[in-house]
C-alpha cells in the first residue's frame, strides 16, 4: 500500500544524530529554508551510513530521499524530544552517581521509561525523585 521497507535502528539513530546536529548548528541557525535544511540532513545521513555493513541498510540508504527522511522524522520527533527533555531533567537534578555521559543517559532512560533513581515506577509526573521525597525535604525530617 505504498509503504517502503521498514527502517533499521541504525538508520533511525543516524537520522536522529544528523537532525540534531543540523538543527543546533549555530552558524546556520534559523536562516535556512526547509529544503536546504533537509538537504543537509540527507547528505549527513548518507555520510553517516557510508560504512554500514548490513546489505539491507546499504540498499535502502541510496533509495531514501528527503521525503522519506521527513516522514520518518515526523514519526520519531515526539519520542526524541521527550527523551531530550529527560536528559535535561537528569542533568539539572544532579542525582548522586552521575559521573559520566553514560550515567546521565542511564538516568534519562530511567526517567523516560518510567522509573526514578530509586528504581521504582513513577506516576505520570516526570521527576527524578519520588513525590514528596526530594533530598532536601528528606534531610529536614
Amino acid at each position: 500500500m505504498g509503504r517502503g521497507p521498514a527502517w533499521a535502528v541504525v538508520e533511525n539513530m543516524a537520522l536522529i544524530d544528523t537532525w540534531l546536529i543540523e538543527a543546533n548548528n549555530p552558524i546556520r541557525g534559523t536562516d535556512q529554508s526547509g529544503k536546504e535544511f533537509w538537504g543537509r540532513v540527507l547528505k549527513d545521513w548518507l555520510h553517516m551510513l557510508r560504512n554500514e555493513k548490513d546489505a539491507g541498510v546499504r540498499a535502502m540508504r541510496d533509495k531514501r530521499g528527503i521525503d522519506a527522511l521527513r516522514k520518518q522524522w515526523a514519526k520519531m520527533v515526539a519520542g526524541v524530544m521527550g527523551f531530550s527533555s529527560c536528559i535535561v531533567q537528569a542533568r539539572l537534578s544532579k542525582p548522586t552517581g552521575i559521573a559520566t555521559h553514560a550515567d546521565l543517559v542511564n538516568c534519562a532512560e530511567g526517567l523516560y521509561c518510567g522509573t526514578n533513581v530509586y528504581g521504582r515506577i513513577r506516576g505520570t509526573m516526570l521527576t527524578t525523585w519520588p513525590r514528596g521525597r526530594r533530598p532536601s525535604a528528606a534531610r529536614n525530617k
